[in-house]
């Protein structure tokens, strides 16, 4: 806290347009000192509506006088001013009135930093990029009191127009239904903070999808032993081979492929703990956390991948400065992410190279591994009942995703089984009858 003494000079301009300092005129110095009895006054900032603004006080004939008003001032700067000053209380009046609240932005920054103390760092930076890019330019200067039905009916009808640049068409409903989510988790801060009365995201509800494609028979990528086999022939790299190798018998996730260590991997016991993973952070830089949906799971070690893995430990032993702390794919480096998809891509070409009369299942880390090794395990044990809860456990999973994702694949296997079933021979021998 500090006084300050009117000084008795000022600051002008000459002739030239060089600022210079001159003596007050006597009426001057009176009109601002009360004809010389009052010298002193204080000078501070305060905040309104996340806003900084000045203040200069009137002036006092002592300075411990000015000292204490500035302590008032400090203690609480709306009061003081709306008690003290005329001219300045009516400008912060006017400021109150005008804005009653935060804008959508302003209150998103708070549910980002709401989320980064209650969520995964990946979680709030898809939140964030999300809404700076499809929310924030067309309805982040709206304030709460705005919202309602209507307004979010607008916001869905906007996201339904909007043209994904990278395929040059309208977003999938998948995708509208990730912007979706964000909004509506944004606006169960907003209901919970009490700025709005209901969350209307939810009550509108998700994207549905069109009726142009209701006929068309969904599925999901993935590929087939045989193919899996052909592709592994064109891989003409010890340390790829056992990557996709990997991939394929264990199903995990890119980040938690790529988050593996050595000492994860236990060859005595044939076992793998899954544990971590890599994912963005609030920077949009990448962090090793804790695995999705907080399911660690310690899985079998496929005998068809563990000469592999055994071989490849065995090369970084050999390397200085081993550690089990290093990366399973990458040793003391990870393996990134698009080069994954990189080599992907150089295989699957190198590929139809080889098989040039053949249409070649181009697949993703998700579809070549997790999407593959699902689907090929419930091929292979679809006769046992409880194959949903082995492959959920086995990778992560609940029993009712396994179910909704993978079930269709073999729709064709289980109609076989019930065209059997339904035989007239099963039904005789059943019935016994003659």
């Amino acid at each position: 806290m500090t006084a300050i003494q009117v000084k008795k000079y000022k600051t002008i301009k000459d002739e030239n347009g060089n600022k210079i300092q001159v003596i007050k005129t006597k009426e001057e110095w009176n009109k601002e000192t009360c004809n010389g009895t009052k010298t002193w006054y204080f000078y501070d900032r305060y905040k309104i509506n996340e806003k900084v603004k000045q203040y200069c006080s009137g002036v006092f004939v002592l300075k411990r006088e000015a000292e204490e008003h500035n302590r008032l001032f400090l203690n609480n700067p709306i009061e003081y001013i709306k008690k003290y000053s005329k001219r300045a209380k009516i400008k912060v009046n006017e400021v109150i009135e005008t804005k009653l609240d935060k804008t959508l932005n302003e209150w998103f920054d708070d549910f980002i930093n709401f989320e980064l103390n209650h969520n995964k760092e990946s979680t709030s930076y898809g939140h964030k990029k999300i809404w700076n890019k499809h929310f924030k330019q067309e309805y982040g200067n709206l304030l709460p009191n705005q919202i309602n039905l209507v307004t979010t009916q607008e916001i869905h009808d906007f996201i339904n127009t909007k043209i994904n640049p990278r395929t040059n068409d309208f977003y999938t409903t998948s995708s509208k239904n990730t912007f979706h989510s964000t909004l509506a988790d944004f606006f169960n801060f907003l209901y919970r903070k009490g700025k709005i009365e209901i969350n209307y995201a939810k009550v509108i509800g998700s994207f549905k999808k069109t009726n142009v494609n209701k006929n068309a028979k969904s599925k999901i990528k993935y590929q087939t032993l045989e193919e899996y086999q052909q592709f592994m022939e064109v891989v003409d790299n010890d340390f790829w081979y056992t990557f996709f190798n990997f991939t394929f018998w264990h199903g995990p996730r890119k980040g938690e492929q790529r988050a593996l260590k050595i000492k994860d991997i236990d060859l005595v016991h044939n076992s793998i703990h899954f544990h971590s993973t890599f994912s963005r952070n609030k920077n949009g830089g990448e962090t090793i956390g804790s695995i999705k949906n907080g399911k660690e799971r310690t899985t079998y070690l496929a005998e068809q991948s563990k000469p592999y893995i055994e071989r490849l430990i065995n090369f970084y032993k050999q390397m200085d400065g081993f550690s089990e702390e290093w990366f399973l794919f990458g040793g003391p480096y990870n393996t990134y992410k698009n080069r994954i998809e990189d080599k992907l891509k150089y295989y699957y070409d190198k590929l139809e190279e080889k098989y040039t009369n053949k249409k070649i299942n181009r697949l993703t880390h998700h579809e070549f591994g997790r999407h593959s090794h699902a689907s090929f395990l419930l091929n292979i044990g679809c006769d046992k009942e409880d194959i949903y809860f082995i492959i959920a456990q086995r990778l992560g999973d609940t029993e009712e995703v396994i179910r909704n994702t993978y079930a269709k694949p073999y729709e064709s296997l289980n109609n076989d089984k019930s065209k059997l079933l339904l035989s007239e021979k099963n039904i005789k021998e059943k019935l016994k009858i003659k």
